[in-house]
């Protein structure tokens, strides 16, 4: 799902049927953009403004239906690695941006 930018920069973005706030806090852009900088190799505004997502439509007797959608963590089934990292013994270990790498882990 895309959005403007106009619709980011006022702060109110509909995404997963709710209004959302995808902007980084006060003062903490220039960490947001080094981590979306260094994974997905662009600024953060850039790559949240396209919200994961999918839909499925049905064409019957010629009107369009939306059969399903799902975003965010609703689509993980489709990404291969997330149903191996939800039976790790440590699931994804989320807090922020969730992946680690092994030598990353707290010891507990």
């Amino acid at each position: 799902m895309s959005h403007t930018k106009e619709e980011w920069q006022s702060g109110a973005v509909e995404y997963n049927f709710r209004e959302r706030d995808f902007r980084p806090p006060e003062g903490s852009e220039s960490s947001w953009n080094a981590w979306s900088e260094s994974t997905v190799g662009t600024d953060w505004e850039t790559y949240r403004r396209e919200g994961p997502g999918m839909s499925a439509f049905a064409l019957e007797e010629g009107l369009v239906y939306q059969t399903y959608s799902a975003y965010e963590r609703g689509i993980d089934v489709l990404w291969g690695m997330y149903p191996w990292l939800d039976r790790a013994p440590r699931g994804r270990n989320e807090t922020g941006a969730w992946w680690r790498r092994h030598d990353e882990y707290d010891i507990q």
